[in-house]
């Protein structure tokens, strides 16, 4: 980002492809936490459905945050240890998350209920549809961004 010419004084900071981007991305993580919600709650309690949805979005964003890392390129073709800060930061958020699904003290503090490892993992997954999604639109974009500049 620091590479690229600085911006002009009067284009907008947020133009529109940036503003499909963040609708597209809160639409995608309230629809997964939205999904795992009813589902649990067509199997389970009211509190294990709140669980679960509140620990897919957790994991729905700590994933993301991989991705927020650049606008164009996706993730993959970022190494991990560009920002080994904010790997650091995740692992530990992840661990955090499960353990107060294993923890009732922490479990109380956060209203979260206990959550087998298995169903965490499974989440992990879920939460990961949205930054697939995302990513996925970074090399559309990038495609036809490439299609346009070929004579």
């Amino acid at each position: 980002m620091m590479k690229r010419q600085p911006r002009h004084r009067s284009e907008r900071i947020t133009d529109r492809s940036f503003l499909g981007t963040m609708f597209l991305t809160g639409f995608l993580t309230a629809g997964v936490a939205f999904a795992v919600y009813l589902y649990v709650l067509k199997t389970g309690t009211e509190e294990m459905a709140r669980t679960h949805a509140f620990a897919v979005l957790v994991f729905a964003e700590l994933l993301r945050s991989f991705g927020a890392r650049s606008e164009t390129k996706p993730v993959w073709r970022i190494s991990l240890f560009t920002n080994i800060n904010l790997a650091v930061v995740v692992a530990l958020s992840f661990g955090l998350q499960v353990w107060s699904h294993h923890n009732s003290i922490l479990g109380r503090f956060l209203k979260t209920s206990s959550m087998p490892l298995a169903d965490c993992f499974l989440l992990l997954a879920v939460g990961a549809i949205p930054l697939l999604v995302l990513e996925l639109v970074k090399v559309l974009r990038s495609s036809r961004r490439q299609g346009r500049t070929e004579p």
